[in-house]
């Protein structure tokens, strides 16, 4: 009884954690929201209106916290992993770059209808399993059968899936689907990632690398679930080309 105690006192306490992170990451994102000009017009002036708030505010990030929030801050990894939410959070609940990438989405359906391009398009195969080092940072597109499903610790599934030709790679998804079932066949739009500090995955994943999953299709009902900001990346897709990353 003591362990199964400690065991949920620690999932509890794992679990507020993570709260406390997005609850930053929120704040954070608001007020780079507020910093934001009312006067954009264009998806292109985002970027560098988005650098200057964000130097401003993170800068300041200490000064937005209450008094616990601040030791969390000072915890291995936190600042990193604030970094890394800033920009799904920013574009899922900021107003202002909302409109803009809804404006700069229907700017481009009519275009993308006529164009003769195959919709959301692979470039990733089996073979391509073996050298995921040369591809780090690369985004990648892949039809996989999922072959197992375990839940992280922020409730994203964490999968292998099967590809042509036998191999297999693991997918930490950004994104929960309900797509992520045993036998399913799933589309995958992600980037190639160095597997670094992850429990899970250093638990079942015996490679260093995995396929951070932002966009995926069911396609058996060609049901699409995304993560909040891609959608230009996701248009790209649609539209017949393969996103690249941003160097």
């Amino acid at each position: 009884m003591k362990k199964i105690a400690t065991l949920i006192l620690s999932l509890c306490c794992l679990s507020s954690y993570s709260q406390s992170i997005e609850a930053i990451t929120k704040k954070l994102s608001d007020r780079i929201c507020e910093c934001i000009s009312d006067d954009l017009t264009s998806y292109s002036e985002i970027k560098p209106e988005f650098n200057r708030c964000y130097d401003k505010e993170f800068n300041n990030i200490f000064s937005l916290v209450n008094s616990e929030e601040q030791i969390i801050l000072t915890k291995p990894g936190v600042l990193e992993k604030i970094k890394n939410g800033i920009v799904s959070t920013l574009n899922g609940n900021c107003d202002k770059i909302k409109k803009l990438i809804q404006s700069e989405l229907n700017n481009s359906v009519e275009p993308a209808a006529k164009s003769s391009a195959i919709p959301c398009p692979t470039n990733f195969t089996g073979i391509d399993a073996g050298k995921l080092n040369k591809l780090n940072g690369e985004i990648v597109a892949f039809n996989g059968l999922v072959s197992k499903v375990y839940s992280a610790h922020n409730d994203k599934p964490y999968y292998e899936v099967k590809l042509e030709g036998g191999n297999t790679i693991w997918i930490a998804s950004l994104v929960t689907s309900g797509y992520e079932v045993k036998g399913n066949i799933l589309r995958i739009l992600g980037y190639v990632a160095k597997v670094e500090n992850d429990g899970i995955a250093a638990k079942y994943n015996k490679s260093n690398y995995h396929i951070l999953a932002f966009c995926i299709i069911d396609m058996k009902t060609k049901q699409m679930a995304m993560l909040p900001g891609v959608e230009l990346q996701v248009k790209q897709w649609i539209a017949g080309e393969i996103p690249t990353a941003e160097k």
